[in-house]
């Protein structure tokens, strides 16, 4: 099947997109509502025009506006459509696809792994397409698609996609936009090497993705954890680095070398007990606001005996008290419990 693509936007990512599908001799048109930034031979005046012109239709565009996008499209589409997303997030795309499209219209999710900058560079095209049980057929039309725009294409669910992206995509772009906002790199008289790829990644944020990073921060639902674990490591690695207050005076001088090195593991276990406490509590919060919003109760007196009890079993089987534990985990729970605005510290 002789495939004609649709490109619903013409922004940075679709104009790269249109230039591949030219390159390839794929017949492609364009709806924008900025015509002007369109060229003449791709324009289409409407949503209709395109879809009557278009076996295969690509969403490029803000995921947040992909809703209101399809609800507009959807009663111009037949079964003999193809959409596709191109957005760097998977499972709330994919969510909006289904509910709006259903069985009726066949619809794939999917994320090309480049855009103009890796394309310049010459760097290998990659392209995640999310499997669909609704419609098997158009996932084949998918991977046929990108790969005769020379891609090679992988399988992943959107949850796999997302989790994966937020080691990766998302701690990328929140370190690049650190380094902006601290100021990295800027009117140095010269730099050593091996500050280049930091220099590649400040300037990566600043010139190449500014457009991105909301969307990767806020759209993916696995973000906000990676962003916590990675803030929790530079604590601990800063921690690690800093004088212990008073280490010196209370260290005797004749204290044995072998029992100063416990003291030090002890020193650095403890600072990770304390970084632990910390994220535990920002994870109460989040917690405690996904309640709020479901008006789900406080306090869940259930969830608490259950989650004690589990504790208990964990200690017996590593061989500590559980009296003794029953108590430290009382004292955890307080903590939590204090870091929100509620009675409830616990889930």
């Amino acid at each position: 099947m002789t495939e004609t693509v649709g490109l619903l936007g013409y922004g940075r990512f679709g104009r790269a997109l249109s230039g591949l599908l030219s390159d390839a001799g794929v017949p492609h048109s364009v709806f924008d509502p900025r015509q002007d930034e369109v060229p003449p031979k791709l324009q289409v005046r409407s949503l209709a025009e395109l879809a009557a012109r278009s076996t295969v239709l690509v969403l490029a565009m803000p995921v947040s506006v992909m809703r209101e996008a399809l609800t507009t499209l959807r009663p111009i589409l037949s079964p003999s459509h193809l959409v596709i997303d191109v957005g760097s997030v998977k499972v709330r795309p994919v969510q909006v696809l289904a509910s709006v499209l259903g069985r009726d219209i066949p619809w794939v999710g999917t994320h090309p792994l480049f855009g103009p900058a890796s394309l310049a560079r010459g760097d290998a095209r990659r392209t995640v397409v999310c499997p669909n049980t609704l419609h098997p057929e158009a996932v084949r039309r998918t991977r046929a698609l990108f790969e005769l725009l020379g891609c090679e294409v992988t399988e992943m669910s959107p949850e796999a996609h997302d989790e994966l992206m937020s080691r990766t995509h998302v701690l990328t772009f929140f370190l690049a936009h650190g380094l902006v906002k601290a100021g990295a790199g800027r009117d140095l008289p010269f730099a050593p090497p091996s500050f280049q790829p930091m220099a590649r990644l400040e300037e990566y944020a600043r010139l190449e993705v500014p457009h991105l990073f909301a969307v990767v921060q806020t759209e993916n639902p696995y973000a906000r954890e990676a962003r916590v674990r990675l803030m929790d490591a530079l604590t601990q690695l800063h921690q690690g680095l800093e004088p212990q207050a008073g280490a010196a005076s209370s260290t005797p001088e004749s204290a044995p070398p072998a029992l100063l090195g416990v003291r030090e593991r002890i020193d650095g276990v403890d600072r990770e007990l304390v970084s632990l406490l910390a994220r535990r509590a920002r994870l109460v919060q989040e917690a405690a606001r996904v309640k709020s919003a479901h008006g789900l109760p406080f306090p869940d007196a259930e969830r608490e005996s259950s989650m004690m009890e589990t504790r208990r079993q964990w200690a017996e089987r590593d061989g500590l008290d559980t009296a003794a534990l029953d108590d430290v985990f009382r004292a955890v729970l307080r903590l939590s419990r204090d870091s929100v605005a509620g009675p409830d510290g616990e889930t």
